[in-house]
């Protein structure tokens, strides 16, 4: 006799963001807007240094804030984190 238990269900966490840290949705945010590239070889995030993107992405930030963020904080970690962005992969 073969007995199996019952297989728990587990759903998935809700109303959890997928961006933990404001940095991490700046971050996002300026990939989905196409202002940030990632270096094929090594992954580094590089600066398109594209107007129109970095346009969009400062739109979208005013737009749909982080939650529990301002648009304000949301525009100025934008610009905190293309500053630490280069327009070179400092390993090519």
């Amino acid at each position: 006799m073969n007995m199996s238990r019952p297989q728990r269900k587990t759903s998935p966490p809700t109303g959890r963001t997928a961006y933990r840290t404001l940095e991490g949705w700046a971050l996002g945010v300026l990939i989905e807007q196409h202002a940030v590239t990632e270096c094929d070889h090594h992954g580094h995030r590089r600066d398109r240094s594209d107007a129109d993107a970095w346009t969009r992405a400062r739109e979208e930030a005013w737009r749909n804030p982080f939650p529990g963020s301002t648009p304000e904080a949301c525009i100025a970690a934008l610009e905190d984190v293309m500053q630490s962005i280069g327009d070179t992969c400092p390993d090519c």
